[in-house]
């Protein structure tokens, strides 16, 4: 038991501590936030922002939101990205970077979860690289 702990102890050789940095460096460069292409409807807040977008609007639009996504606790953990061209939808993506392994199980989540709500027509996974940005 006395040399398990002396061994336990002892710190971390070079080479071992360099190989763990890698994995963490690895593993972090391969996560990256999943976007998500929106459409809304009806009278809310979000689908009046959207129709803001439509009509070249886009501050206004963006802040609209920005400020809906952080009072609806459905949305926390998206942040707004973009809107498409034309404004006739609107790109949200997951606040935090999502690691290449999480990313199938994340998608098909966030996806079944925007579909289920009144407001979204439909949603689509982003097929393009998402913007990066800050987390906010």
């Amino acid at each position: 038991m006395a040399v398990a702990l002396v061994v336990a102890l002892q710190p971390e050789t070079p080479a071992l501590a360099q190989a763990q940095s890698a994995a963490q460096l690895a593993q972090t460069q391969s996560a990256e936030p999943l976007g998500f292409i929106v459409k809304f409807r009806g009278s809310g807040p979000i689908a009046r922002a959207q129709a803001l977008a439509v009509r070249g609007q886009l501050a206004p639009a963006q802040r609209q939101v920005e400020i809906q996504l952080g009072r609806q606790s459905a949305f926390a953990g998206l942040c707004f990205d973009r809107f498409t061209v034309g404004g006739a939808e609107i790109v949200l993506r997951t606040c935090e970077a999502v690691a290449a392994s999480e990313r199938n199980a994340v998608q098909q989540s966030w996806g079944a979860r925007l579909r289920a709500m009144r407001a979204v027509e439909y949603v689509d996974a982003n097929a393009t690289a998402t913007q990066q940005r800050a987390p906010g």
